[in-house]
């Protein structure tokens, strides 16, 4: 079990982020809806002459319990943002043969990239004592003018990648705490930081 866990943006992938402002997202490429507005693992940003993918992948890690074995090993989903060539953006995405990709033209200026950063502080429940901290990427937020699109994780293990568009997106997010469901002998105090690039 790791103290300590920051599955934050790194340096490079906060400034190839902060990079976007200022500039046209030309169109996403992603999973097209089934029952729910999710693609899995990864979205694709076309944005003007270069193209850019938020993933959300399983890393197997140390993680913020032990197990019977005296291990913390999970699987867990992380956020990463990189630069690609479109070959990357046209692999598979979801879970089937007969998923369809689409894109999904936005043609609007990035007035601002927004990151949600959650913070999990797990203690005893008998001892009162801390046993294990977890920063992590909640979730993206671009603004547009008079529009956001927000793209966030759920659990801890899904690489689904929610994606919501409107006025005020992020209230979809739901409670942090409704994240995180411990057994008794656990607690956790959980916080969201909502963190502007521009």
């Amino acid at each position: 079990m790791q103290k300590y866990i920051n599955k934050l943006f790194n340096k490079k992938e906060e400034s190839l982020l902060k990079s976007l402002i200022g500039q046209k997202l030309i169109k996403l490429r992603h999973d097209a809806y089934i029952n729910s507005n999710v693609s899995f693992r990864k979205v694709s940003f076309f944005v003007e002459d270069k193209i850019y993918i938020l993933s959300n992948l399983l890393e197997f890690m140390d993680f913020m319990w032990d197990n019977e074995d005296g291990y913390g090993d999970e699987d867990v989903a992380v956020f990463s943002f990189s630069e690609c060539n479109e070959e990357a953006t046209n692999e598979k995405y979801g879970f089937g043969d007969n998923l369809k990709i689409i894109d999904v033209p936005v043609n609007e200026i990035i007035k601002d990239i927004i990151v949600i950063e959650d913070n999990v502080k797990a203690y005893d429940s008998k001892t009162k004592e801390f046993v294990s901290e977890y920063e992590y990427v909640k979730g993206v937020i671009f603004v547009f003018e008079g529009f956001k699109y927000c793209f966030s994780r759920g659990d801890w293990f899904i690489e689904h990648i929610d994606i919501n568009k409107g006025v005020d997106p992020e209230s979809k997010l739901g409670d942090i705490n409704e994240d995180w469901e411990w057994a008794e002998d656990r607690y956790s105090l959980n916080t969201r930081k909502f963190r502007s690039l521009k």
